[in-house]
Formats: C-alpha cells, structure tokens, sequence
C-alpha cells in the first residue's frame, strides 16, 4: 500500500509540473523574423538587377518620389552599382508626402504634396536640390548590413553606421534591432534632438537582395510611421543646435 500511495502521489505531482508547460506551449505562436512584400515576386534576392533598375519597374507604383529625387539629384549612378558592398534605405511616396514627418514637410514645411506630380514638387521653390541630396546619401551606407546577428549582434543595441552623406549632421547613423529582427534607425538615446526634431523610422521590409548579392536594400515602414530618417538640419553647426 506504501509503495502504491508514493507511486500515486509522485504522479500527481509530475502531472502539476506538466499542466503550466501545456498551457503555455499552446498560447505561444510562432513569430516571423522577417517580413518581406509579397507582391513582390521574387520576394528576396533579384540577381543581377541593381537597386536602380528595380526602382525604375516602380513596384504597385509606390515609388514615384524616390525615383523622381534621384533623377534630380543625379544619383542615378549610386543607386545602380553593381560591384559595391553598400545598403539602401529606400522610401515609399508616403514617406515623402506624409504631412507630418514626411520629408517635404519636415525639410521644407511643404505640405499637400500627395496629389501632386513629383516633377512638380521638386521644382518648387522651396525645395533644395541640395538638402535632397544629402538626404539621399544619409540613406545609403558604404557597406552590407542587414538585420541579422552577423551586423547588429545584440537586440535592442545601437550600432553607428557611417553614410555617403558628406553633411556635417548626417555622416553617421543609428541602427538597432528588436526580438523580431526589426529595425529602428537614429533612435539611439544618445542623439540630441536636432533642428527636425527627434525622428527615428522604423523599416517596414527588410534584405531585398541586388547586384548579384552586393547590395542590400531595406524599405521604411508606412502608414502613422511613414517618416524620414534625418533628425538634423543640413549644413547647419552640429545637430543643429
């Protein structure tokens, strides 16, 4: 009978043990590490095509802005490198529209640019070639990273990237990574609030593999965070301050 109740009790007793791990097994679900555009097809890599030449196929039409300021800006060329090891930063229409932190509002308070032809917008008085320019080159690095743990190892850490952006505010930026292998640009603690205020853009899709896997491109998130990257003012003293 001893032997028994000990068997009987030492049951109960693993069953306790299990029951919690059940409950919790079951109410975990899987998370996605990467979130990638699929109406894009190939989703990932597109061989030899070079970042340029793919923006210019204009994906759903969303890219009109951006193809439109690399055309003024004439970076025609740095977007279509085809041997270079660099990342891109690319930006959606909204991204530039956004009457918020878009980029025509930000730089230029230049607002109600959704519905207006990009060739137009760009040559509005307001608008400084110049600024685009560099904010062009602020999105692009001299080198391949992308979200994974061979270029930002630890989560929610900032790592300092430097950009083709010769501006004395925007050599440099910020990129970390969360749990789920999203990324966060120029949110670092550390950066001052510059001139444009404190702006950090989150990637919406990430690693659209290019130029036989030299380049890199990541896509900045939509809808409320349709923003820009740039946090400081061109040309002026440092962090704009």
């Amino acid at each position: 009978m001893n032997t028994l109740k000990i068997k009987f009790r030492l049951g109960i007793f693993l069953m306790s043990l299990l029951v919690p791990f059940t409950f919790i097994s079951c109410d975990l679900e899987p998370q996605k590490k990467f979130k990638f555009d699929s109406e894009v097809t190939p989703q990932v890599t597109f061989g030899s095509m070079t970042v340029w030449e793919w923006l210019q196929t204009n994906p759903k039409g969303e890219f009109n802005f951006m193809i439109e300021a690399i055309k003024q800006t004439g970076l025609q060329d740095v977007y279509n490198t085809s041997t270079k090891k660099q990342t891109f930063f690319l930006m959606k229409d909204p991204n530039w529209t956004n009457n918020g932190p878009g980029f025509f509002s930000k730089e230029f308070s230049l607002r109600n640019t959704a519905n207006r032809d990009p060739a137009d917008v760009f040559a509005d008085p307001k608008v400084n070639l110049d600024i685009v320019r560099n904010a062009l080159l602020h999105l692009i690095l001299d080198e391949y990273v992308d979200q994974g743990p061979n270029h930002l190892k630890t989560l929610d850490q900032n790592y300092t990237f430097n950009t083709l952006s010769n501006d004395v505010n925007n050599k440099t930026m910020t990129i970390n990574r969360d749990w789920n292998y999203n990324m966060q640009i120029n949110a670092s603690p550390d950066l001052p609030t510059g001139g444009l205020g404190k702006i950090n853009a989150t990637v919406g899709y990430h690693n659209y593999i290019f130029s036989n896997g030299n380049c890199v491109a990541h896509i900045l998130a939509l809808g409320r965070n349709a923003k820009m990257t740039r946090r400081y003012k061109f040309g002026q003293p440092l962090f704009g301050i």
